[in-house]
């Protein structure tokens, strides 16, 4: 290991490192560790000494493990002061910057290319979520690779998108769609045949969309992903999605309420008859909250049945039904058959026309809870769907018990977090004031370079009291409803977002993205 340093003197500090100092270093200095690096051990290089050494702050000085390995990666002896984290990655926000092409920021994240892969990097995708291609890997090794790869990012969806020069290979990353890797033309159809021939699809047929399916073993995990492929313009697109059945944790505690919102919800489905909404846009954990409330309520006594499109996952003690339109089994029609099974809880995938709402209503009137799902963006607008359906008011007023409007947002990575430098103008817009504190993540190999893992729900709870009732017997506006909710104590989801952006959960970013916040 070299102890010279190539820095001309100008660029070297004296020892007694101070923040004026760090807060004014070179950017010859800084290429001296790189990005990524520095947040992985949490130092922050300020100088190199008139012996060669560089002098670091650093958030944990008597690790010896990891200044050895910045040695190691350096080719540098290390001197470390002492600092706070906070501090450390404050200073690497506002010297390297989160721009994943800035100083310091090797494109390979540190690990040699293969002389074969494409020298092309994926647009858009993090350092560490890239996947390499070579041109002398097997199909079945191509495939295997993207599969096992997806499950160990966590990814919900793998996406397989066919232009005129090459297939795009994206992953849905809690939530968000990163860029992976790009096959060439040549070896499209050959990708495209293997994974129709796991999911036992027709191999022929490329003029119209199929469905399928692929069990495989993960780590001793069996993983569920189901194959969907859609004629375009360039071949087929194949959308998988992976279901870690293994993975999942079916508790009412793991879906992010917080406790006055979650008793409400709970309150709800421990009821004997009702309706419990869920609503929401596609993608915002829905049918995960009703598989959460299916778990807690499952017991031997209590005969649960469901109808779903599709069944997602099974759970242990619940009659879950999928349907086929194609042979007439749709959801009106599963959902009379269901009320002939003696049940006392039933789950409605989705009420997507008139007479699936209706038939839940009476369900519900006859003494059964129903658990179901809508699409609206608020709670108040869900009873303005359904009566748009065509049910009367009366019907709807009588039968609902708890609307819960959701979202998910990503959790900020506790490895990378640092806070945000927002200007006070946007902390006012969203009501907050400019002493609150917001936080981001820089990003690290801990989460691949995004700043986020995982996600966390935000609520909206509106339970129907009496007076929701007289108004939507009289037909009230939405905004109505809204607003007679809040004089009862209703959190918005605005206010609900705003929570966790100033606890630290998650980012301004993040916010902004599912909910309207500027005042």
């Amino acid at each position: 290991m070299s102890t010279k340093s190539s820095l001309p003197k100008n660029d070297r500090l004296s020892t007694g490192i101070t923040k004026e100092f760090s807060e004014h270093v070179s950017h010859r200095v800084l290429k001296c560790v790189l990005r990524a690096v520095a947040i992985e051990y949490f130092v922050f290089p300020v100088a190199v000494d008139e012996t060669g050494r560089l002098e670091v702050l650093a958030a944990y000085p008597t690790d010896a493990e990891s200044l050895q390995a910045l040695q190691v990666v350096t080719g540098m002896l290390v001197k470390p002061v002492p600092a706070s984290k906070d501090e450390v990655l404050a200073l690497i926000a506002k010297n390297y910057g989160t721009d994943p092409e800035s100083v310091g920021h090797d494109d390979t994240g540190g690990r040699k290319r293969d002389p074969g892969e494409s020298e092309r990097p994926a647009r858009g995708a993090p350092s560490g979520y890239r996947l390499g291609y070579s041109p002398k890997q097997s199909t079945v090794g191509l495939v295997d690779d993207i599969l096992h790869e997806a499950q160990r990012l966590r990814a919900s969806d793998i996406h397989l998108e066919p232009f005129d020069r090459e297939m795009n290979v994206r992953f849905r990353i809690d939530g968000v769609l990163q860029e992976m890797m790009s096959i060439p033309n040549e070896r499209v159809l050959e990708v495209t045949s293997r994974l129709k021939i796991m999911a036992k699809m027709d191999i022929a047929e490329k003029r119209r969309s199929q469905d399928g399916r692929i069990r495989m073993r993960e780590g001793g995990k069996e993983v569920d992903v189901r194959v969907s492929t859609l004629p375009t313009d360039f071949g087929e697109k194949i959308v998988l999605r992976l279901l870690d059945k293994s993975a999942f944790n079916f508790t009412l505690d793991s879906l992010g309420m917080d406790p006055p919102r979650l008793a409400l919800f709970r309150k709800a489905i421990q009821m004997p008859n009702g309706i419990v909404l869920l609503t929401g846009p596609t993608g915002s954990g829905k049918t995960t909250s009703l598989y959460c409330a299916m778990n807690y309520l499952r017991k031997p006594g209590v005969n649960i049945s469901t109808v779903e499109d599709p069944i997602e996952y099974n759970i242990r003690g619940v009659n879950q039904t999928q349907i086929h339109p194609a042979i007439g089994m749709t959801f009106a029609h599963t959902l009379r058959t269901l009320l002939r099974q003696d049940p006392n809880i039933i789950m409605v995938g989705e009420m997507r026309d008139c007479e699936t709402a209706e038939i839940a209503i009476r369900a519900s009137l006859t003494g059964h809870l129903v658990l179901s799902t809508l699409h609206t963006n608020d709670s108040p607008s869900a009873v303005a769907r359904l009566t748009d359906m065509g049910l009367e008011p009366y019907l709807v007023s009588s039968s609902l018990s708890l609307i819960v409007a959701q979202r998910l947002v990503r959790r900020i990575c506790e490895h990378c977090k640092c806070e945000d430098d927002v200007p006070n103008n946007t902390k006012e817009s969203m009501g907050l004031a400019p002493s609150v504190r917001v936080y981001k993540g820089l990003g690290c190999s801990l989460c691949g370079h995004t700043g986020y893992k995982g996600r966390v729900g935000i609520y909206e709870v509106l339970p129907v009291s009496e007076n929701i009732r007289a108004l939507i017997n009289t037909k009230a506006y939405a905004s109505e409803i809204r607003a007679r909710a809040i004089e009862e104590g209703m959190i918005t989801l605005r206010e609900s977002a705003l929570a966790k952006l100033t606890d630290g959960t998650t980012s301004l970013t993040e916010v902004v993205r599912e909910i309207s916040v500027v005042s």
